[in-house]
């Protein structure tokens, strides 16, 4: 109850220091996103992966985990276990879960599916998973095939009806979201001419949602692209508010303020030199924080000039970023069992991003 009291604090420091304008925070992030690798069996057309190849591969060893879970988990409500590649590439990855789970943080992964055997399904699962985000777009082969390079949609859909049925066999809880992107009209007629077949692939298994999303461009890492239609960027600024609630930490060890800094052009810290807390406040984040605030971010990252997240509708003077982790926030405080409510609500909150949802 102390911790769920302390992440809720958090929750409100985050929301106040931001809509204050602050840079130096008295709070620590409220979630993590950690990179298990950015290696990727794919390259999706919407993804910088398809247009641009790291400096570096590799893959974080299991001991510079350890010590981010082991600093973590006083402060952090949940991690998200991927940034720029495919974390079901890791081999420790259900090493990974069961250790942030005995951490008692919450834990959840982002992947194509692609490489979930039935093997590695019941491993997932028996390290007691949280929540799985499955990027599946496309309700068809064709769609789905011209988007999602190098993947087979029968062979993805099969491995995703298999990890449902181990779910059920094994009765977990672990909450499946299956994640469609619109890329385009030919996407939009597909998803309304072939939803209701689609749907009955899961009939009588454990998928909890399926949400449909437009795609954006990444930062500016996509901005040019003409492979497909990314959302438009609104009119009103708003400071990215990403680096008041939440830390992103690379394969490597690296710091970096967002999802979108797939190359890890704007390194803001290095785990272990520096601990969690270290980099947090440094000077690199707070300088970054202060270019934010004043619009003059191009001084240090320049992908962040066509970033949806800065050009999007403010609720109650929050954009979608920092929406987005409270709600996960509050859904991991309150249960996943609320899950299914959370997200509807995070996506109403979100509506230039959430197109709809369908159960």
């Amino acid at each position: 109850m102390y911790k769920k009291l302390k992440m809720l604090k958090n929750m409100y420091s985050a929301y106040w220091n931001y809509k204050k304008g602050k840079i130096t925070l008295p709070y620590l992030p409220t979630a993590l996103w950690i990179e298990p690798t950015n290696v990727c069996n794919l390259r999706c057309i919407m993804c910088p992966n398809s247009v641009s190849k790291q400096k570096t591969y590799g893959y974080m060893d299991m001991d510079m985990y350890k010590k981010i879970i082991d600093e973590a988990k006083d402060f952090i409500t949940f991690i998200v276990l991927c940034i720029s590649g495919e974390p079901l590439l890791n081999q420790n990855l259900p090493q990974m879960i069961e250790y942030a789970k005995k951490a008692n943080i919450n834990t959840t992964l982002s992947t194509n599916a692609s490489l979930l055997t039935p093997q590695l399904s019941h491993r997932i699962l028996n390290a007691d998973l949280d929540a799985i985000y499955i990027s599946f777009d496309g309700c068809s082969p064709e769609i789905y095939e011209k988007i999602r390079i190098g993947s087979n949609f029968e062979k993805t859909l099969m491995n995703i009806i298999d990890f449902l049925k181990i779910k059920k066999e094994l009765k977990k809880k672990t909450i499946v979201e299956l994640q469609i992107l619109i890329l385009d009209q030919d996407g939009k007629k597909d998803y309304e001419q072939n939803i209701s077949a689609f749907k009955k692939n899961f009939i009588g298994l454990p998928l909890n949602l399926i949400q449909t999303r437009q795609p954006s461009t990444w930062g500016s890492n996509l901005s040019s692209t003409n492979k497909y239609e990314f959302k438009k960027l609104g009119t009103n600024y708003s400071p990215c508010s990403y680096l008041w609630c939440s830390m992103h930490i690379l394969w490597n060890g690296n710091a970096v303020a967002c999802t979108s800094d797939f190359f890890a052009d704007n390194v803001l810290g290095k785990f272990p030199d520096q601990s969690l807390k270290e980099i947090w406040n440094s000077e690199k984040y707070q300088l970054f924080r202060k270019a934010m605030l004043e619009k003059k971010f191009d001084n240090y990252f320049k992908t962040c000039k066509d970033c949806d997240s800065l050009w999007s509708e403010t609720i109650l003077g929050m954009p979608p970023g920092i929406r987005g982790v409270f709600a996960l926030s509050l859904c991991s405080i309150v249960g996943y069992d609320k899950f299914k409510y959370f997200k509807k609500f995070a996506g109403k909150l979100n509506s230039d991003f959430v197109i709809k949802s369908v159960e």
